[in-house]
């Protein structure tokens, strides 16, 4: 139809105009050719008639003239001419009516297939400018039917596997029947054993019923206590934190406080350069460097402690005690930072740093330090802000002060010892020594 499309389309399109008009013509001379037949029946006999009259008045005219007469007419010779035509017409006219009688229902035939081409030909006119747009629109059908039959085809091919599938199936099904239908059999013989079952249970609770003690109330309730709750989980605490902020305050008051001291000695110099110029005793120049930052460090947390307590609203079990461990505490920081920058210079200062990490990942502050991995539960009792951590909790929260004494005398200690140290870094650079007359490499 695709093909037929593409070869008559374009024709169509193009003759529309060419195919009314002789549909038309076609509607036209079928009307004329029925007018034409209902004439010929009507006529033909009066015709014959006729013709048959005007033959035998001419054959009188001629034998009165010609044939009787004592002297034939001049005109014989027309008049004999006249008498054959009138004859011969006379005769095709009677053959004509006789072929019209003879063959009347064949005409009525004719006529009625007349009508149907006028009609035909009149709906053909009538369809000629939308002969293309027809044609279009068979060929989509046509194009939607072909698909429509494709699908159906690709669905009685699944159906004809489903066909086979629902035969398995009804096989199986057929096989589960019998199954079921043994399963029922048993079933029954069972039923009859759980009524005589059902009868000894019966009675058995009966008699069971009878042997079973009668609690009042009160035991009842204390034995269905112990049956539903057997073992109690007692808990208890003894400095319960009041909230989470609370609770972290020990690790980050003392983070605070080492960042403080690492930042005012990136502004401050460990050890006055003067007094190391002028030959000044270590020890004075130790503690001039390290006095300065110890007063920062006091502002600090003062600061600190006013914004917790009235601002964020951080309760203290022993807040004086609170407020002088942390001047300890800050004493002790500073005086380690203060040696690491004397002894290291720049290097001292990533020093600082990485001790802080070492002491955050450590120090228990935010979750028990038994379980960091080992290198940090090692390196635990040894540094600073671990005594620090433990010692807060106790002054904040309440407690026993055991572990705060034990925190301070590892902060003096780690203080005395910084502060020695720092003296005998100041000590160091005040000997000159060819090195550092003349480095060997300058920057």
């Amino acid at each position: 139809m695709n093909a037929v499309d593409a070869e008559v389309g374009p024709f169509l399109e193009d003759n529309e105009k060419a195919i009314g008009d002789t549909a038309r013509f076609v509607a036209d001379s079928a009307d004329g050719l029925r007018d034409d037949l209902d004439a010929l029946d009507e006529r033909a006999p009066a015709a014959a008639k006729d013709a048959r009259t005007a033959s035998d008045t001419l054959d009188g005219v001629h034998r009165a003239r010609c044939e009787d007469a004592v002297v034939p007419d001049a005109a014989c010779a027309d008049l004999e001419k006249a008498r054959d035509a009138a004859a011969d017409a006379a005769t095709v006219t009677e053959d004509v009516g006789s072929l019209v009688a003879g063959h009347r229902d064949d005409l009525e035939k004719l006529d009625g297939h007349l009508a149907t081409l006028e009609k035909q030909a009149r709906a053909l006119a009538a369809r000629a400018p939308h002969l293309s747009e027809d044609l279009d629109d068979a060929v989509t059908r046509i194009n939607r039917l072909d698909a429509g039959a494709g699908k159906v085809a690709a669905g009685a091919r699944k159906l004809n596997r489903g066909l086979g599938t629902a035969e398995t199936g009804a096989l199986d099904l057929d096989r589960g029947v019998d199954r079921l239908r043994t399963g029922a059999d048993d079933l029954n013989g069972g039923i009859f054993k759980l009524v005589d079952g059902s009868g000894e249970l019966a009675g058995g609770l009966h008699e069971g019923a009878g042997r079973i003690p009668d609690y009042d109330e009160r035991e009842r309730d204390r034995r269905t206590e112990v049956m539903a709750d057997p073992v109690r989980l007692v808990t208890h605490d003894l400095h319960k934190a009041p909230n989470y902020g609370t609770g972290f305050a020990p690790y980050f008051i003392p983070l605070s406080l080492w960042v403080g001291a690492m930042v005012a000695y990136m502004l401050i110099a460990p050890m006055n350069r003067r007094a190391l110029a002028l030959g000044a005793s270590a020890l004075r120049i130790a503690l001039a460097g390290w006095l300065p930052v110890v007063a920062i460090g006091v502002l600090q947390t003062v600061a600190l402690m006013s914004v917790l307590h009235w601002a964020i609203g951080l309760q203290m079990a022993r807040a004086a005690g609170t407020v002088g461990f942390l001047f300890l505490v800050t004493a002790c920081f500073a005086a380690i930072v203060q040696w690491l920058n004397a002894r290291f210079g720049a290097a001292g200062r990533i020093l600082v740093l990485a001790l802080l990490m070492l002491q955050l990942t450590s120090a228990g502050g935010t979750y028990p330090v038994q379980t960091s991995p080992g290198f940090f539960n090692a390196l635990h009792p040894f540094l600073p802000m671990s005594h620090v951590v433990e010692a807060l909790r106790r002054l904040i929260t309440g407690g026993g002060l055991g572990p705060v004494w034990q925190a301070c005398a590892v902060l003096t200690a780690f203080t005395a010892g910084a502060l020695a140290l720092t003296a005998l870094s100041a000590r160091r650079r005040q000997v000159w020594t060819l090195d550092r007359l003349h480095p060997e490499l300058s920057l």
